[in-house]
C-alpha cells in the first residue's frame, strides 16, 4: 500500500486496527506519521510532527494499553513525542538524550525506554506522569531495545554489547559481550531466545535470556542481512529487515533455520526492489508489515 515518501519505522495496534508509519524527510516541515486502518488497508490519516530534526532513522512504538504513540527521531536535542490515537496529533513533547535510536513501551509497568546513542543513555519515562524517572548510563551507543515480556527485563544493544536493565532498579544486570556491530534485538519468549543483528554480517547472534549467555549463530545466506527484528512467536517466526539489501529474511523459531529470503518493494518504478528498515507484526492477523523506503509503501507478508 502507497504511504507517502521514506517510510522508515512502523507500529501497529491490535485494539484500535491502526497502524503507525513514520517518515524520513529532508524538509523538517514534511516529517509526518501515517495512519493505516489494518482491515480496509488505507491510509486515514498523516501526523505532522513538528520541527523534529531530520537526522537519522525515525523508530515509532505504540503503548496497547493506552493507545498512545511513542516517537523519536536522532537529532541532538533528543525529544519523545506523545501522539494521541484520538485527536491524531502530537500532544506532549519529552526532553530524553542525545540522538535518540529506538523506543519500546512495556504496558505492564507503565514505562516507555528510549535508547540515546550520543548520550550513551537509556531514558525510562512513565507513560502515565510522563516524567522521566531514570537516566541509565551505558559504556556504549545503544541503537536496539527489546522488553522480555516474561521478566520485564530491558535488552539493550550498545556498542559491542548487550546489557540488560533490571526494571525494578533501573541498573544494568548482565553485560553480554558479541562483538561484529550489533545492531538490534528481538526476544521469543517462548524459546527464551534473544536475536541479536549484526548488520554488517551475514549472521544473527542468539542469547538464551534465562541464562544471559550466548549460545550460538544462525547463519543468513549469501544473500541474508539483518537490521531490525520482529519475532511472531505464535507462527514461530522471526523476521529481519535487510536495510539497503533490500530482503526480508525469515526464521522459524524451533529448528533456528532460514525459511525464506524474500526479496522486497519490487514496483514498476523500483524494479530490483526497495530499502527495508521498520517491520512490525499485526499479533491478530499475524501479517508483517515492511517498510519500503524507496516505494514509499509499505509491503504486507501473510505468514507461512
Amino acid at each position: 500500500m502507497a504511504v507517502g515518501d521514506n517510510p522508515r519505522s512502523v507500529a501497529i495496534d491490535p485494539g484500535t486496527d491502526e497502524a503507525y508509519v513514520a517518515h524520513y524527510a529532508d524538509s523538517t516541515d514534511d516529517q509526518s506519521v501515517s495512519v493505516i486502518d489494518t482491515r480496509t488497508r488505507a491510509v486515514t490519516a498523516t501526523i505532522p510532527v513538528g520541527r523534529v530534526f531530520p537526522d537519522s532513522p525515525q523508530s515509532i512504538a505504540v503503548d496497547p494499553a493506552t493507545h498512545l504513540v511513542y516517537l523519536v527521531c536522532g537529532n541532538s536535542a533528543g525529544k519523545l513525542l506523545v501522539i494521541s490515537p484520538d485527536s491524531h496529533t502530537v500532544t506532549a513533547t519529552i526532553d530524553v538524550g542525545g540522538d535518540p535510536r529506538a523506543v519500546v513501551v512495556d504496558p505492564v509497568r507503565s514505562t516507555v525506554y528510549v535508547a540515546n546513542r550520543f548520550s550513551r543513555t537509556v531514558t525510562a519515562v512513565d507513560t502515565v506522569t510522563r516524567a522521566v524517572v531514570a537516566t541509565i548510563p551505558l559504556d556504549g551507543h545503544p541503537t536496539g531495545l527489546a522488553v522480555d515480556p516474561t521478566t520485564h527485563h530491558l535488552w539493550v544493544v550498545s556498542g559491542a554489547d548487550v546489557s540488560v536493565i533490571d526494571p525494578g532498579t533501573f541498573t544494568v544486570s548482565t553485560t553480554i559481550r558479541l562483538g561484529d556491530d550489533p545492531q538490534h534485538i528481538a526476544i521469543d519468549p517462548q524459546q527464551r531466545t534473544a536475536y541479536v543483528t549484526h548488520y554488517e554480517g551475514n549472521s544473527v547472534s542468539l542469547i538464551n535470556t534465562d541464562s544471559r549467555t550466548r549460545t550460538g549463530s544462525v547463519f543468513l545466506g549469501e544473500r541474508g542481512h539483518a537490521y531490525a527484528a520482529v519475532v511472531d512467536p505464535t507462527v514461530h517466526t522471526v523476521y529481519f529487515t535487510g536495510g539497503v539489501f533490500q530482503i526480508v529474511t525469515m526464521i522459524d523459531t524451533r529448528t533456528r533455520e532460514v525459511t525464506a529470503v524474500r526479496s522486497s518493494g519490487i514496483t514498476p518504478s523500483t524494479r530490483y526492489g526497495s530499502q527495508t528498515w521498520g517491520a512490525a507484526v499485526d499479533p491478530e492477523t499475524h501479517y508483517l508489515y515492511v517498510t519500503n523506503e524507496d516505494a514509499g509503501q509499505i509491503e504486507v507478508i501473510a505468514p507461512q
